[in-house]
């Protein structure tokens, strides 16, 4: 589950209990510290999950997202490089100290820790120009409960994953239907055997016509017929041949393909066009079927 909370957003928080959302009221995550609820995809039916599986992302994360002792342990933004100072802060007494950047990152962070609450108000690597802070604070006041809490449908990790299938299934559905009807419905077989139906076409191009296809065991592109001729960098056996309009490639991941073999597949994708330029290419270093 991701938590991603853009500038603008409002929160709650008492202890391990949040909720965050738009301006306009409109739930982003919420949390009673036992599960979660994420309403990224769904407004009216969140996700629900364990709370431990949720990952917060944006320039606000470090405000929503509490450290735990071990990252302050750490060395990545965990010791301090200066003395810790108070000040005011958004209205409010605060602790602020810089601490020391990883390796990976050339700027010091400074934050602001509030005295009352120990909620982190701010932070920001000024010389990166990334930060991020609480405006309009108010410390104290009492919560009602329903705050934290979601009553509504949801969906549960098994049902998300679910939808993600089908929503993957009919992206696949969408990209071999616009092969069947743009090339061949045909199944594509070869003597080898081995078959090309595609179960994925993951680049297709409707103004030039090229495409790139595959399924587990093969590749197959096209792209439009130029002076070079067409040479993918597969690692696997394949063979390119040109047509009037056309370059084609054609490789197969745990089959040798040979010339009887590409001529009953080139029957098969455009019966009867003229050939040339073709060539088998074979990696140097590749392992041979067998």
């Amino acid at each position: 589950m991701l938590v991603v909370a853009d500038d603008g957003c409002r929160v709650w928080r008492s202890g391990d209990r949040l909720r965050v959302e738009h301006e306009d009221g409109r739930p982003i995550f919420v949390t009673d510290g036992i599960q979660a609820w994420d309403f990224t995809a769904d407004p009216e039916r969140p996700r629900v999950g364990p709370p431990d599986r949720v990952h917060y992302l944006g320039p606000t994360q470090f405000l929503l997202r509490r450290r735990n002792a071990a990252e302050w342990s750490g060395e990545d933004f965990a010791q301090p490089v200066g003395p810790v100072e108070e000040v005011e802060f958004v209205g409010r007494f605060c602790w602020t100290v810089e601490l020391a950047p990883p390796p990976r990152k050339p700027e010091p962070l400074r934050i602001w820790i509030d005295m009352e609450s120990g909620q982190m108000l701010g932070y920001r690597a000024e010389g990166a120009g990334v930060g991020a802070q609480f405006v309009d604070l108010v410390v104290g006041e009492p919560i009602d409960d329903a705050m934290f809490v979601w009553d509504g449908p949801v969906y549960t990790p098994e049902q998300h994953q679910q939808i993600l299938k089908e929503r993957h299934e009919a992206v696949k559905r969408a990209q071999t239907d616009w092969f069947a009807e743009t090339i061949t419905a045909a199944t594509i077989s070869i003597r080898v055997p081995v078959d090309f139906t595609p179960d994925a076409v993951p680049f297709r191009d409707p103004d030039s016509g090229a495409f790139d296809a595959m399924n587990q065991h093969t590749m197959l592109s096209r792209r439009p017929r130029g002076e070079e001729g067409w040479a993918p960098r597969w690692g696997a056996l394949h063979y390119v041949w040109s047509t009037r309009e056309w370059d084609w490639a054609v490789g197969a991941i745990d089959a040798d393909l040979d010339d009887e073999a590409i001529r009953h597949l080139q029957q098969a994708l455009h019966p009867d066009e003229p050939i040339d330029r073709q060539r088998r290419i074979d990696p140097p270093g590749r392992r041979r079927a067998g």
